[in-house]
């Protein structure tokens, strides 16, 4: 095309040129060509699809995966001077009704949607009287099985991209070589401009505090918090333990606001705002926060205890720095956190024969047409206490994954498969096929266990942070980087 795109972002945008990466990817979509980026935390993913968007014409089409935060992308876009809006299940009909009128007669620019919309028909319906010139897909690693984060949903983006006939801009942070050519594949991509950055971020120190169990780690909390000025991000396993640490701060004087999906909305929007104004120094979470949030000024970051995969552990902790100053991603590591990361895996990855067994069940319960219409206590009762009715929305979540079963939505279960609290039992539909191929379920749970020792291994191993995280990622690196604690201890 004839615009200028480094015209366009000094226009509408202010900034004087692009970032590492960015303009190659835009150009070439504007070119007609699919493109993968992979950019660092914090690299401008979202320029990548806005100047596009701006230059295009016609609709920009971006597959976001978490609702909570497509306000926050649409003020953003309106900011570029983008009309943009999003759907969600949340919304009112009416509104939904009037975004949808408007993404028909043209009048968005961008519309950010979750991939679950897109096996709806009335979303396929619109999606064929739209002009969608650019297919953008966020997060882009969550196509993989072998991802750190695996949605079954975004493996429908492959054939939305066949009904819409339009280029595809596949971005994210945090994807492995095998990742990568598993999203190429998935998205039927032909010829694509591949820009992958650098993973290093020189400005970062990456240090691993071999503790103790309990409290212990609640005072070398304080103390790194202490030496630390500036905002902090501390990130826990479970919404109980964010709530045990934001105590145990505030216990010692500091002044610690608590995040988590149990909490309600509006306090995460109060919690969220307030961290953004810098009312707030210190902000205790799980990983519902932190993706999509700019915040360039987080001096430290700190895990109370290493995710299950590294993928997940540079993305959270590269929320450190990202105005390019120097700031500190430390984790603290005990011989036990093992347990607690096996325990996870457990949840996501059921054993095979838990599987098979709420399987055959499922398939027992089936009409006809092969839906399930019940509720998770009595499923649980029709296998005679061999599974517990928390354990059960977990294996329903599993089954997915391989495509056993597909979540059907109805009066009580929302399209996207929640399930929904009747009287306190859970209400589901699913549709089961009699045969499924369980094997891939094994292979994911292989995968997961080999990416949890990954973490085990970093934490314990003797070479240098930077090097091991990048060696991870499939880029080589110095020997030392003098700034872990591996490098230089002080």
């Amino acid at each position: 095309m004839s615009v200028d795109p480094v015209a366009l972002l000094k226009k509408h945008l202010g900034y004087p040129g692009f970032r590492p990466g960015q303009e190659e990817l835009v150009r070439a979509v504007l070119a007609g060509r699919d493109a993968l980026g992979i950019l660092p935390t914090g690299g401008g993913k979202s320029v990548c699809y806005q100047i596009p968007a701006l230059a295009l014409g016609g609709l920009t089409l971006v597959i976001t995966p978490l609702v909570s935060l497509m306000e926050d992308q649409v003020r953003r876009a309106v900011e570029a001077g983008l009309r943009a809006a999003f759907m969600g299940s949340a919304q009112e009909a009416g509104e939904r009704r009037a975004i949808t009128e408007a993404a028909r007669k043209g009048a968005l620019d961008v519309l950010f949607v979750a991939p679950e919309r897109i096996g709806l028909t009335p979303f396929r319906r619109l999606m064929a009287e739209c002009d969608v010139r650019l297919l953008a897909v966020d997060e882009a690693h969550c196509i993989s099985q072998w991802g750190h984060d695996f949605r079954p949903s975004y493996r429908e983006i492959g054939r939305l991209r066949e009904w819409v006939g339009c280029p595809v801009l596949a971005l994210t942070a945090t994807a492995t070589p095998t990742v990568r050519e598993d999203v190429l594949t998935n998205l039927g991509m032909v010829d694509p401009e591949i820009v992958v950055q650098s993973f290093d971020r020189p400005n970062l120190a990456w240090r691993v505090e071999r503790v103790g169990a309990g409290e212990n780690r609640m005072r070398w909390l304080y103390r790194v918090i202490r030496r630390h000025p500036g905002t902090v991000i501390v990130y826990a396993a479970t919404r109980r333990g964010v709530e045990e640490v934001r105590d145990a701060l505030a216990r010692l004087g500091q002044r610690t606001e608590a995040y988590h999906a149990g909490l309600s909305g509006e306090t995460r929007t109060r919690v969220l705002h307030g961290f953004l104004a810098n009312d707030c120094r210190i902000v205790v979470a799980t990983n519902a926060f932190g993706m999509g949030i700019d915040k360039p000024d987080v001096r430290l970051v700190v895990h109370v205890q290493l995710p299950t995969t590294l993928e997940a552990y540079y993305q959270e902790a590269g929320r450190a720095g990202r105005d390019g100053e120097p700031a500190t991603c430390l984790a603290f590591y005990h011989r036990n956190d093992r347990r607690v990361g096996q325990m996870f895996l457990e949840r996501t990855h059921p054993r095979l024969d838990l599987l098979r067994r709420v399987h055959r069940a499922l398939v027992r319960a089936g009409d006809e047409l092969g839906v399930v219409d019940t509720t998770v206590s009595d499923l649980a009762g029709s296998l005679g206490g061999k599974l517990s009715q928390e354990d059960i929305p977990t294996v329903l979540d599993a089954l997915e994954r391989t495509g056993a079963i597909r979540w059907l939505p109805d009066k009580t279960c929302k399209a996207n498969g929640t399930l929904a609290s009747d009287e306190g039992s859970h209400q589901f539909r699913v549709g089961v096929r009699s045969c499924a191929d369980l094997a891939w379920a094994k292979e994911l749970r292989q995968t997961a266990m080999r990416k949890l020792g990954a973490v085990e291994r970093y934490a314990r191993g003797r070479g240098c942070r930077r090097a091991a995280l990048l060696r991870y990622f499939g880029e080589a690196s110095q020997r030392r980087c003098h700034a872990c604690d591996r490098c230089s201890p002080r």
